[in-house]
């Protein structure tokens, strides 16, 4: 298990809380705990109480969620640097989406307490929160654009690319993206079908563009495959 130190500088190095205020940095974290999740286990499921926030930093997890009549179903995966919870913790609401350890996991917990104690002492820091939620926002607006290509190997490639965290760009380490999905949860997402995908796969395996293996696919040159969708 990491020590709670190196876990706080993996969640200021990545994602949310780098782009925040040194002060807000620490008054997060000093109310952080450090939690174990198995591969598999559930973080929290669509429709449970509202409660605190949980920043991904090592490990994977599985976002799923049920917005209308069907589901829940995976929809997404995050990487290190990525924190949930907000909306609930801001509403009062139940939650809108569940999180599922998708291999061994370690997230830091902000209970839902210290959120309201952070707040208590400055008022702006519901801005800062309120980032998490941008960041949500603009990874559905790009899922819902990248759905809307017409080419079917280009769906596939771009929902590859945003499962890994580097559709847009590159990853800052030099180690390949490495994403716990299987293929019919790629056809899903990329909307074909899976005989499809499976074909997408192996096409992209075969060119040396991925590393695929049971439950999980490594991305080993993602500049060729985004270069591939501005074809």
């Amino acid at each position: 298990m990491l020590t709670i130190e190196a876990a706080r500088k993996i969640a200021i190095d990545n994602g949310w809380l780098s782009l925040t205020p040194p002060s807000f940095q620490a008054a997060v974290l000093d109310r952080c705990r450090l939690q174990s999740f198995k591969t598999g286990q559930s973080i929290y499921m669509v429709g449970d109480p509202p409660g605190g926030m949980f920043g991904l930093v090592t490990g994977g997890v599985g976002i799923s969620i049920a917005p209308g009549e069907r589901g829940p179903y995976f929809a997404h995966l995050a990487r290190p640097g990525t924190w949930f919870g907000e909306a609930a913790a801001i509403l009062r609401q139940p939650r809108r989406v569940g999180l599922t350890a998708t291999r061994d996991a370690e997230l830091l917990y902000l209970p839902i307490e210290k959120i309201d104690e952070i707040v208590a002492k400055d008022s702006n820091a519901w801005r800062l929160f309120a980032l998490v939620t941008v960041g949500h926002l603009e990874m559905a607006i790009g899922a819902c654009d990248d759905l809307m290509l017409r080419d079917h190997v280009k769906r596939c490639v771009a929902t590859v690319l945003r499962l890994g965290g580097c559709r847009n760009f590159s990853l800052p380490d030099t180690s390949p993206a490495e994403i716990d999905v299987r293929q019919d949860e790629i056809a899903t997402l990329a909307n074909v079908t899976r005989t499809t995908a499976g074909s997408v796969i192996r096409k992209l395996e075969a060119e040396g563009l991925i590393d695929k293996s049971y439950r999980r696919i490594r991305i080993l040159a993602p500049d060729t495959l985004r270069a591939m969708l501005r074809d």
